[in-house]
């Protein structure tokens, strides 16, 4: 498993987005995900830890257990 996300991935994040400049803006700063920099050919240097924590689905058994505050 690679630490960096692959150009494909990158892609696949950023669809319809082509251009590399375009993808990177996208990435930091509608996802928020930091971009380490950029390789030779222009791709975005994503870290896969850092896309996975931020794109993984937020649990909602959270809210649920403390369920609805009526106090107020």
């Amino acid at each position: 498993m690679n630490l960096y996300l692959t150009p494909q991935e990158i892609d696949d994040l950023c669809t319809p987005l082509t251009q590399r400049a375009a993808q990177k803006r996208f990435i930091e700063k509608v996802l928020g995900i930091p971009v380490a920099g950029r390789r030779p050919d222009g791709v975005p240097i994503v870290g896969r830890a850092a896309a996975e924590e931020r794109l993984k689905p937020k649990e909602a058994t959270a809210a649920k257990s403390r369920g609805f505050n009526w106090s107020k």
